[in-house]
């Protein structure tokens, strides 16, 4: 079996770090931007949030990042620095192509890390970055996996030690959300699928009922 290696090189990280700096700063500057009308209006994300996890827009690519030009930039944020960066298609105008783009021979990584250093009981697992935003946003701590092929088993190791793990499942016509939470619950301790109403995810649920209903939805007081 061909050993993965997950350390990212120093100048990686720095090419990501102003990478994320520089695409933040483009998201920002323009609160009318079609970008961020759709975090605002079509996800739900306070301009808060879009501080928190450094969102940006490739409007200026940086060496390289040439084919993601036009898109949201999510990076992934640790404390030792950014490790990653995908990125998202803006509808409507960039609604060709795959929604999602990862940079060549990068490998799945959880996305907001940070949230497990918070002193809580429990833990959320999302399907999807935006998933984990809202989650988040709710006031719950949460993780996020970049798709529904993206879980490692050694990311359980991650979450030993908590009370309760809610998978909070996609509940999507193909059944992909629930197959996904049942693969993750087969491999991490004290798991519970909390699977969404039908037709929704975390962040379309939120958006039709509130953060209220999400947390209500697990049983826990959101912090």
């Amino acid at each position: 079996m061909q050993e993965i290696s997950l350390v990212v090189s120093n100048s990686w990280k720095t090419f990501l770090g102003e990478a994320t700096e520089t695409y933040h700063k483009a998201l920002m500057a323009n609160p009318a931007s079609p970008a961020v009308e759709y975090l605002k209006e079509t996800r739900g994300l306070s301009g808060a949030n879009a501080q928190f996890f450094k969102l940006g827009l490739v409007e200026s690519p940086l060496p390289g990042h040439e084919q993601y030009e036009g898109k949201l930039a999510i990076p992934y944020l640790t404390r030792s620095g950014v490790v990653s960066m995908r990125f998202r298609a803006i509808p409507p105008g960039d609604a060709t192509g795959p929604k999602y783009l990862s940079v060549p021979g990068d490998i799945p990584r959880l996305f907001n890390p940070a949230d497990l250093d918070r002193r809580e009981h429990f833990v959320c697992i999302c399907e999807g970055e935006f998933d984990a935003m809202t989650a988040h946003q709710a006031g719950l701590p949460a993780v996020g996996i970049p798709g529904v092929n993206g879980w490692k088993e050694y990311y359980s190791h991650c979450f030993k030690g908590y009370e309760n793990v809610f998978i909070l499942a996609d509940n999507d016509d193909k059944g992909q959300g629930e197959t996904f939470a049942e693969k993750v619950a087969s491999q991490v301790a004290n798991a519970r699928i909390v699977l969404m109403p039908s037709g929704h995810d975390v962040n379309s649920f939120v958006l039709a009922e509130g953060p209220d209903a999400l947390t209500k939805r697990l049983e826990v007081k959101s912090a």
